[in-house]
């Protein structure tokens, strides 16, 4: 009898497998967090079992980061290289609310990893590189006036307001839904204050 690795498909598109667990975990820790979601309920939305989710991603925390890799792939926009450090900021703030737009998990999965994320441990992954808060990073200390928010404070300030506002303006909407502008308005007008350029 030929001995079999534990949880490896048998049969099937492992890359379409894979998607598939990729998406039931998006929906399953952007819904619990972290903290929340289970292998055995990611698995079961997946339609597999949990040693075929363990044997494409190892564990939760790797699926976890994956899903979070995910969330923030594609291309980030760039901020503007000319204009008034208001309009710059403003330009840049309002680029990440349309690419938020695009990706409605991202603000839950962005906001619920802030405040129950794994666990950090010597030797555990580091932190996630997000993309959004590199060029967030680089337009405020690019335009940030003279005593105000130091700009990592800034950054996370505008970045958790953001996620948030998008939470609630789209929390109930169907994905092609008109999105109130208020709640855009306003996370600018954070930006501009606590940048000091406003």
């Amino acid at each position: 009898m030929k001995k079999r690795n534990v949880g490896r498909p048998r049969d099937g598109d492992p890359a379409e497998t894979r998607r598939d667990i990729l998406r039931a975990a998006e929906e399953s820790f952007a819904a619990a967090g972290f903290v929340g979601a289970t292998t055995r309920h990611v698995a079961a939305r997946a339609g597999v079992n949990v040693a075929t989710l363990h044997y494409h991603f190892g564990n939760k925390e790797r699926l976890y980061r994956a899903v979070l890799e995910a969330a923030v792939a594609g291309e980030v926009p760039s901020g503007p290289a000319s204009g008034s450090p208001a309009e710059r900021l403003t330009s840049v703030v309002e680029a990440l609310w349309s690419f938020g737009l695009k990706r409605p998990a991202l603000s839950r999965l962005s906001l619920l990893h802030r405040l129950a994320g794994p666990a950090r441990t010597e030797g555990s992954a580091p932190e996630l590189d997000d993309p959004r808060a590199k060029l967030l990073a680089k337009t405020i200390a690019d335009v940030s006036a003279k005593g105000a928010l130091p700009p990592d404070d800034a950054v996370r300030f505008v970045l958790v307001l953001m996620d948030g506002a998008l939470v609630a303006a789209c929390n109930g909407h169907g994905p092609d839904a008109a999105v109130p502008e208020a709640p855009r308005r306003a996370v600018v007008a954070a930006a501009l204050r606590v940048t000091g350029l406003a």
